[in-house]
């Protein structure tokens, strides 16, 4: 099992790699058995290339930025990030909680985040 220090580390190294829209680097963060579920309730996105797929289609769209601490339980992490959306109609924003489940060797092997479009909200200024 990783230790929380490694998971923690893990987590800050994602949220800047999926702010500069680095999807190779986000990549090289997840095992080869990857699956992510965003937002929770929408099925999930199984395996490397429907994975790198999903980020890509985010790439340079999105920027995200801790807002509390990463808490690590065993093998799994919970943190609070702001994210903000820009798709071309303004930017947008909204509060999300990811959850990241790791393998022995300290790899993402799911994702989970916790959002609806509900949430979402013009971005303050």
């Amino acid at each position: 099992m990783p230790e929380p220090a490694d998971i923690r580390t893990a987590v800050e190294r994602y949220v800047k790699l999926l702010s500069a829209g680095d999807v190779d680097g986000i990549m090289e963060l997840y095992g080869s058995d990857v699956q992510v579920e965003d937002p929770v309730g929408n099925p999930a996105i199984v395996g490397v290339e429907a994975v790198r797929a999903f980020y890509a289609s985010a790439s340079g769209k999105l920027r995200v930025e801790l807002t509390g601490p990463i808490r690590v339980a065993g093998s799994e992490a919970a943190f609070p990030m702001l994210a903000r959306l820009d798709f071309g109609n303004g930017v947008m924003e909204m509060d999300v909680i990811d959850m990241m489940q790791f393998d022995d060797a300290g790899k993402i092997t799911a994702m989970r985040a916790f959002w609806s479009p509900a949430d979402m909200r013009p971005a303050a200024g």
